[in-house]
């Protein structure tokens, strides 16, 4: 394997991995045999695992083109270097305040939506989409609450949840999760 390809797989592969179980699981849960089903859930899981990173791209394109890190990723765009890119997101992403894919407020908005869209008759491809940013959000926070950035994820707040609201808040979703899967 190529060492570029290594570094974008380790910048991904916990959220491969979460995103990869979601498929595995929706696959056994909805006892999806055809083909063309297998691959409807196996598209939404992975398209799923980036939409979270988009927020950079957004960012760099809309809010604060004229910052060095936007000019820097749009670069690494505009030659097609989506691996560097990747890697330039992944080491620059504390440097972003106030985000907004990457916040309490969109969780909060996306487990609602994950309700609403598991619950109705949409497409497959789109419930597994929603879960599999769900999943890969409760990642994220995860990862604030271990790298102590939660002020980065409640940003909208003027304090971060104490341990016990970051409990209380952190069961509600995987709660609604669950709830999802049960009823998709």
């Amino acid at each position: 394997m190529h060492k570029t390809n290594i570094g974008l797989i380790s910048i991904y592969k916990i959220p491969l991995a979460i995103s990869l179980t979601l498929a595995i699981a929706v696959t056994a849960m909805t006892t999806a045999a055809a083909p063309l089903v297998i691959t409807m859930i196996l598209t939404g899981a992975f398209f799923g695992t980036f939409l979270l990173d988009l927020e950079y791209v957004i960012y760099a394109l809309i809010f604060e083109p004229d910052r060095d890190f936007s000019k820097t990723l749009l670069a690494f765009f505009k030659h097609g270097d989506f691996v560097n890119a990747a890697r330039y997101i992944d080491f620059h992403r504390h440097e972003i305040k106030d985000k907004s894919l990457n916040s309490a407020i969109f969780q909060i908005l996306l487990a609602f939506l994950a309700i609403y869209i598991v619950s109705s008759t949409t497409l497959l491809i789109l419930k597994v989409f929603v879960l599999s940013v769900l999943a890969n959000s409760m990642y994220k926070l995860a990862e604030s609450y271990y790298e102590n950035k939660l002020d980065d994820w409640f940003w909208a707040m003027k304090d971060p949840p104490s341990k016990e609201g970051l409990f209380i808040y952190s069961s509600l979703l995987i709660g609604i999760f669950v709830y999802c899967l049960y009823i998709i």
